[in-house]
């Protein structure tokens, strides 16, 4: 499912009246219809409910007045508040502003601190809060009277039903303009705004739903919309096809490097998770010290002891072992456990300049990288996968600038280095070299766990080892590494939820796919 900025929203409008000809006040009333359908259901069909509409004087207090009109006529009891003038309410929203005046709608104004008062006892009387009071155009800081109506809304406990975004959210960023409407639902029209995935403004969204109100495919389709949100139908598109006539070679052969002494754990999430993912074949690369400590915790998965340094990782003497195995393997992860040192650099430089295959680097691999012209240089794919500490290193900047716009970071730095970039945190973000981001819509707070990101690793490897491309098994593998945590909550909770459960989940993940 493709997701929007405000910019392209509005041309998507613009467009659609324009230039097809669908009159602006038929979208304004189709998305009525579709709040009032909702609102509808949070009632459980009460029609003798009483709902209290909160309307701005742009086009999302346009949508509330639909939704006051359509609700009343149905016998629900409405009310609608105005912030501000309705003088200065123009264009479709005064349309149907107009029309509630001849059907003689009492339509109450909020224009300074003493109507929010007197309108506090209304809300907390009521059965349902609409919020048109601000739609996707905000830029800045929220004024006037608006932080202090949105406050008064959070403090009573009446549920909200936000119309297309909770008001106070930058539509493009997640960002919180200082306060944000909780909503308890929310409901998007056409297609959902990238602010309402991301952090921290899917927090205040609710259940989120996607209203058709009428915008043409074709429009949005002659759109170029280059994000978009992993959604189990596309998940399912990029499963490898697993045929009858096959053996283990057919599924590629993944080559992790990774541990070191204290490190062994990082070393068997990722091998055995890409072997869990489908890989045909694992081979592990360890520091030589590890080998007897591994083959006893993996059965299945080939480990490879090499030279190591006198405390305990791998030494420059084991980098022409890891060209060796690589000549022989058709995707290499490195990273998970490597630890931190001069000799770890000189290797991954070495590898980025000579190895043929794919890469996927992670953790101290991505701590090893101090020079970026290396991974653009490279002509076999490169996927890295880090976490915002370690996104803040690459990028010379700061954990705050990274979480500041995520999308707009993780996209430049995946077309400055020609990379496929994995962006960790919640909502995951997978940016392309083309541009193209997707956004993830699994995974839960117990991800946030020692071990988590070295599964991922291994997810990746092992699909792209069965021949999927850099940037399908990086969207895949984010999907089904969130989707696996998702599940094990069946067993788990959020606090007690560890990497290797992650692992056990990957069967239930896989299944959801196959069988959905």
């Amino acid at each position: 499912m493709k997701l929007v900025t405000a910019q392209e929203m509005q041309d998507l409008d613009r467009i659609t009246i324009e230039e097809v000809g669908v009159p602006g006040v038929v979208l304004m009333e189709n998305a009525g219809q579709a709040v009032v359908d909702t609102a509808l259901e949070i009632l459980e069909d009460n029609y003798q409910a009483e709902v209290i509409v909160l309307a701005g004087k742009g086009n999302n207090g346009g949508d509330g007045f639909v939704v006051a009109r359509l609700l009343a006529n149905l016998g629900v009891e409405v009310r609608v508040f105005v912030l501000g003038e309705t003088a200065q309410i123009s264009g479709d929203a005064e349309i149907n502003l107009n029309i509630l005046h001849k059907l003689r709608f009492t339509i109450e104004e909020l224009q300074n601190q003493e109507d929010l008062e007197r309108l506090i006892p209304s809300l907390e009387e009521a059965d349902l809060i609409i919020d048109g009071i601000l739609g996707t155009g905000i830029k800045g800081k929220l004024r006037g009277l608006v932080p202090d109506l949105i406050k008064i809304v959070n403090d009573v406990e009446t549920s909200v039903l936000a119309i297309d975004i909770p008001s106070g959210i930058n539509a493009d960023s997640g960002r919180i303009h200082g306060i944000a409407i909780k909503a308890d639902r929310t409901v998007t029209f056409a297609l959902p705004k990238l602010g309402l995935l991301l952090y921290p403004g899917r927090d205040y969204v609710g259940g989120l739903e996607v209203a058709d109100i009428s915008i043409p495919d074709q429009v949005i389709d002659g759109k170029e919309i280059k994000r978009e949100l992993i959604t189990p139908k596309l998940a399912r598109k990029l499963l490898p096809k697993r045929e009858a006539f096959s053996y283990k070679g057919t599924y590629g052969h993944a080559l992790v490097v990774a541990g070191s002494v204290g490190m062994t754990g990082a070393a068997k999430l990722s091998g055995l998770a890409a072997l869990k993912s489908g890989a045909g074949i694992v081979t592990l690369g360890i520091p030589k010290s590890l080998n007897s400590i591994l083959e006893e915790k993996l059965t299945e998965v080939m480990t490879k002891p090499l030279p190591e340094s006198r405390k305990g990782s791998l030494s420059l003497n084991a980098l022409s072992n890891i060209k060796e195995l690589s000549q022989k393997a058709d995707v290499m992860a490195i990273g998970p456990g490597l630890s931190q040192n001069e000799e770890m650099t000189y290797i991954l430089h070495d590898i980025l300049s000579t190895v043929k295959i794919p890469l996927v680097i992670d953790a101290d691999g991505l701590n090893a990288i101090n020079d970026l012209k290396l991974l653009a240089e490279r002509e076999a794919p490169t996927v890295l996968t880090p976490h915002p500490g370690e996104m803040a290193r690459l990028t010379e900047s700061s954990i705050k600038d990274i979480q500041k716009d995520r999308v707009k970071v993780a996209t430049q730095l995946a077309q400055d280095l020609d990379i496929t970039l994995v962006l960790k945190g919640a909502a995951t973000l997978i940016a392309l070299s083309d541009g193209k981001v997707y956004v993830n819509s699994t995974g839960n707070s117990g991800l946030a766990t020692a071990g988590s990101g070295d599964v991922l690793t291994g997810i990746i490897t092992g699909l792209i080892a069965q021949g999927l491309s850099s940037d399908n098994a990086a969207v895949l593998g984010v999907f089904l590494h969130g989707l696996a945590g998702d599940l094990q909550l069946e067993a788990e909770t959020v606090h007690t939820l560890v990497a290797s459960d992650l692992i056990k989940g990957l069967a239930k993940a896989f299944n959801y796919l196959m069988e959905g």
